[in-house]
């Protein structure tokens, strides 16, 4: 019995994988990440579908690996700070929350194949034996390893489906503000914001790299 749930699960992901497939192919839609323009006309165009759909774009894009940085600075632009900020997080813990769970129950085989003897696995896998949520802190705050792949790694480790995707999105927040306020600001032409959000931001991703190895420490003695 419990296998055979098992395998309806699989089913129902693997079958929605192919949809994003096929959507994603029908639509061109990676094309329009190409110029930020026509993506910020597409989304607009959509009207009141405008905020689903870029979620649920987001999240795609974030199954594929594909640098999310367009539709992030696309976000502040059509959405403003706060809207955008909430709308960018929504999609992007939905993309890595997919992506963890192809890892682990939908093809896990070929990941482990492709990831499993590489630098990036036995770092994060380590860490997640070793230092438990520090290591997601750590990855998540700095741009050690590429945001997508991360995804399907933690996927292969041990951690806590739950856990990861709760302190994943709590985690990216600092990062994904600060570009989608960046943008909004060279948007409406406010320079001297921008400006004064890069100094911030600068301030405040220091102090939590800083934050974070105090507390490893601590725990690990």
């Amino acid at each position: 019995m419990l296998n055979n749930k098992k395998i309806i699960k699989r089913v129902i992901l693997l079958l929605f994988l192919l949809m994003i497939l096929f959507g994603l192919k029908e639509s061109n839609v990676l094309e329009y990440l190409k110029d930020r323009k026509n993506l910020e006309e597409l989304i607009k165009s959509l009207g009141v579908w405008g905020p689903i759909s870029y979620i649920g774009l987001y999240a795609v894009i974030t199954i594929t690996c594909v640098s999310t940085l367009p539709l992030t600075l696309a976000g502040g632009i059509i959405f403003g700070p706060i809207i955008g900020i909430i709308y960018t997080v929504i999609g992007a813990c939905l993309g890595l929350s997919l992506s963890f769970l192809i890892a682990r129950y939908l093809l896990k085989s070929p990941i482990e194949k492709k990831f499993g003897n590489t630098e990036i696995f036995k770092k994060i896998n380590e860490g997640v034996k070793n230092e438990g949520w520090f290591i997601l802190a750590t990855t998540r705050l700095l741009p050690v390893f590429p945001f997508g792949i991360q995804n399907y790694v933690y996927g292969l480790t041990s951690i806590n489906f739950i856990k990861y995707s709760l302190l994943s999105t709590l985690f990216i927040l600092p990062g994904t503000s600060v570009f989608v306020l960046l943008a909004g600001a060279v948007a409406s032409g406010n320079i001297k914001t921008a400006i004064k959000i890069s100094i911030i931001a600068s301030m405040i991703f220091f102090l939590l790299i800083v934050l974070t190895k105090i507390v490893a420490k601590k725990e690990n003695k």
